[in-house]
């Protein structure tokens, strides 16, 4: 019993059941031991291996990197492959892995670590290569005989030589290697890379040879090529090929000259004698851009440098436009530099001006210089000059003034309506074609005829107009044709089975209103003012200050067909009775229509029973035809027995339209239906 308490000391007694006699033993619970918990961790490692088995993926890493000896082709390297996972299984020379994106570490020796990443997908095996770089490569380069020289790597500057060249990508590349005075050496070469060191011996060939050179003075500085190489007299090595040779020495002028080299072939220049330089003129004037001319010979623009032949006097002559020419003497000696500045003169010519208004300003160059005549002294350019005055038109131009001979401007100033008139065309075509004459402000008209006169009227009342306005006058009369492009039903009729008709004779069979409307028709077609007010598409009125066309007023009719400068005519001919029989001035009733008129004008023919197309007489002293033949002519104004009369009085007319109402309308000038004498008056007046 002791010995059991010795034992036993530390251990819990938990009571026991009472199991009755004869009854199996009955346990009331499970008792869970490390044991079966060691057991249930296995089996679930056991199930998640199964799983993963059972999803992963087979993953192959191939390294490979470019074969230098074959381009285009792999070759294998042995590399550490590290696949970033949190669960994978290597298998030999794979990696089972779940599919997803991996980052894939790749590194051996000698080449660059790679990493990338890889996407596993659902196929069971995967393979993916990893290209490596590999690292650069040394080049140990030995130069024979041991200059300095330039590595040139495919073309591309590298490196100064001689000595190790480090950091050479790895590949097949060409080397040039470049000393001065010594051919390039080329090769081509395989660098290793991984960090090796190579090594190539290289012996360069000579391109050079010994160029002697000496001058008179000596010391000067010789440059090849524009590199300093020594003075002279000197023994100098000079890379074969053309060079640019030159000497330069203080106070004379640099020597050049091309020289061939052929390596290893020595040339001795024989000894040069320099020039002194030339002297060096600064010039300016006031003003500037004056041209400068050294000894007859045109130099260039103020303000410039002009080289000058040493130790030798020269004249320098300045001109600019409108100045006087100066000229000075200089002298430079070698390398000099002067300075000269010079003013010069202006050279002004006489210019007489003759204005009139005499208050009209006159600008040159658009500077007021005065009013009214005067003479101005200007230079001998080109100006601008201008005269003007408020309600005038300005007058413009340009003249050269010179001092060769009396320079006179004459220039009188135009109203803008002188101005317009002075301008504008002595004749123009209408659209209608009609030749239309200008003329200019006649004057003083005189109208009606001399009591003592044959064949008098009482309505040929004597009395003096006044015409101020310029006017265009039609030289023909409106023919047929023209007519009917206004009223197309136009028919000028027929006398006696003697058609009236006929496009080019002139219009007749034509009321005063359809002569009016004409005008109005033919202002509206050029776009201008229609002279005649209608209502209800008849005359009822006039517009005198409009631009259009109108009939001719009676006072301007009269003076186109009878005043002949301080003369007044009696018949269109003249003031004899009788036209000269051989010589038609007009289409009248002659012998031809004797058959057809009760009065003729007896012993005359002009070739026409009736009308005849107009123009076919010579024009009367203005210009015009047909003015007293042919066909009488409507003209503007109101019939009246007293004329103008009938509003003003003899010599106060001013450019009059007639009586301001009337029954009828003046008809004016004979036809070829007249031929009683008195009618063929130009004083004649019917209605």
């Amino acid at each position: 019993m002791t010995r059991l308490d010795q034992i036993d000391k530390n251990r819990v007694v938990s009571p026991t059941p009472y199991l009755a006699p004869g009854k199996p033993l009955v346990r009331t619970g499970v008792q869970i031991t490390a044991g079966h918990w060691v057991l249930l961790g296995l089996a679930i490692l056991a199930i998640l291996f199964i799983l993963f088995i059972s999803f992963a993926r087979s993953v192959q890493i191939v390294a490979q990197t470019s074969d230098l000896e074959k381009p285009g082709e792999m070759l294998p390297v042995v590399a550490d492959v590290e696949i970033e996972s949190w669960i994978k299984l290597p298998v030999g020379n794979r990696v089972m892995v779940l599919p997803g994106k991996h980052q894939v570490v790749v590194s051996a020796q000698g080449f660059a670590m790679q990493r990338e990443q890889i996407e596993v997908g659902g196929e069971r095996y995967h393979q993916f290569p990893i290209v490596l770089q590999r690292l650069p490569g040394a080049l140990d380069i030995n130069l024979s005989p041991e200059v300095g020289a330039k590595l040139l790597i495919d073309g591309q500057e590298f490196a100064d030589l001689p000595g190790v060249v480090k950091g050479i990508p790895a590949g097949r590349h060409q080397i040039t290697i470049d000393a001065p005075l010594y051919r390039a050496t080329k090769r081509e070469l395989i660098i290793r890379g991984k960090g090796l060191t190579q090594s190539l011996s290289v012996t360069l060939q000579p391109a050079w040879a010994e160029l002697s050179l000496s001058s008179e003075p000596s010391g000067a500085i010789i440059s090849v090529d524009g590199v300093e190489s020594g003075a002279t007299p000197a023994t100098i090595k000079v890379e074969e090929g053309l060079r640019a040779l030159s000497l330069r020495a203080d106070k004379f002028k640099p020597f050049e000259q091309e020289i061939a080299i052929v390596a290893l072939q020595d040339v001795v220049v024989p000894a040069i004698q320099l020039e002194p330089a030339d002297g060096i003129l600064e010039i300016s004037t006031q003003p500037p851009e004056a041209a400068v001319i050294v000894e007859g010979q045109y130099r260039g623009i103020s303000p410039m440098s002009i080289k000058l032949a040493p130790n030798k006097q020269q004249k320098v002559d300045l001109y600019k436009g409108g100045y006087r020419v100066e000229s000075i003497e200089v002298t430079a000696l070698p390398d000099q530099k002067l300075t000269e500045s010079v003013q010069l003169q202006q050279d002004l010519a006489k210019v007489e001006f003759s204005v009139q208004p005499a208050d009209a300003q006159i600008y040159v160059d658009g500077t007021p210089r005065g009013r009214g005549s005067q003479t101005l002294m200007l230079t001998t350019l080109p100006h601008q000059i201008s005269v003007q005055k408020p309600g005038y038109v300005s007058y413009t131009n340009s003249i050269i003034p010179s001092k060769s001979s009396r320079q006179l401007v004459s220039v009188n100033l135009l109203t803008k309506e002188q101005y317009y008139w002075a301008n504008i065309p002595d004749t123009y075509q209408t659209v209608a074609g009609h030749s239309m004459k200008l003329f200019k402000a006649p004057g003083l008209v005189k109208m009606g005829s001399s009591r003592r006169e044959d064949g008098r009227r009482a309505n040929e009342v004597a009395y003096t107009a006044n015409l101020t306005r310029h006017f265009y006058v039609s030289k023909h009369e409106v023919t047929n044709k023209q007519f009917r492009a206004f009223q197309p039903t136009h028919n000028a009729g027929n006398y006696k089975k003697k058609s009236l008709d006929a496009n080019k004779h002139p219009a007749v069979n034509v009321s005063w209103q359809k002569a009016a409307q004409y005008c109005n028709w033919l202002s509206e077609r050029e776009g201008l003012t229609p002279f005649y007010q209608t209502k209800s598409g008849f005359v009822s009125g006039q517009n005198p200050s409009a631009n259009g066309y109108r009939l001719l007023t009676e006072v301007e009719w009269a003076w186109l067909a009878r005043n002949k400068g301080n003369e007044v005519l009696v018949y269109p001919w003249g003031n004899s009775q009788r036209p000269a029989s051989n010589q038609p001035v007009g289409n009248f009733a002659d012998d031809n229509a004797a058959f057809l008129l009760a009065f003729t004008l007896s012993g005359y023919d002009d070739d026409y029973q009736a009308s005849s197309p107009v123009g076919r007489f010579p024009p009367n002293h203005r210009g015009l035809y047909d003015v007293a033949g042919n066909a009488s002519e409507w003209v503007n104004d109101w019939y009246s027995a007293k004329g103008n009369l009938e509003n003003g009085e003899s010599g106060k007319l001013v450019d009059p339209l007639g009586p301001e109402i009337g029954e009828f309308h003046v008809v004016r000038g004979a036809s070829w239906a007249k031929g009683h004498l008195p009618q063929l008056r130009l004083a004649y007046r019917d209605y």
